[in-house]
């Protein structure tokens, strides 16, 4: 997945599954979101948050996809993560998925919402400032 072009392709591809996923799990008017991500290897997880009445509670979507990925290959490097709400539209990961994307997604590509479509950024540019923790991947 290093050619740009393919790359950037895949990534609107993960996009439009998730889009996909979320119509058909929305819960009511419970917050639904659909998080994707891509690994190194081509391989394409699909996660959605768990909303909870208790706000503190609930989970993210990009946990649960990062999880997945980690758990069906941990070395396989998250080279790309996205979200999309229950109208299917793009929207940027909350402060502490782009702080848990650091330490599991550094060198990943962000989708986030541009004027009516979308952009991919770097996790560096999401997060210039970010605190680094400075553990080793063993």
């Amino acid at each position: 997945m290093r050619d740009h072009a393919t790359l950037d392709a895949n990534m609107r591809a993960a996009i439009a599954a998730a889009q996909d996923f979320i119509k058909d799990r929305q819960r009511g008017d419970w917050h639904s979101v659909a998080s994707v991500v891509l690994t190194a290897s081509g391989a394409r997880y699909i996660g959605m948050n768990l909303d909870s009445t208790l706000p503190r509670a609930s989970v993210c979507a990009e946990p649960v996809a990062i999880g997945m990925a980690m758990a069906a290959d941990p070395d396989d490097a998250v080279v790309f993560c996205g979200a999309v709400n229950r109208r299917g539209e793009v929207i940027p990961p909350c402060g502490p998925c782009r702080e848990l994307m650091l330490d599991y997604a550094p060198d990943a590509l962000v989708a986030v919402p541009e004027g009516e479509g979308m952009a991919f950024w770097a996790m560096a540019d999401l997060m210039p400032t970010a605190y680094k923790h400075g553990r080793r991947k063993t």
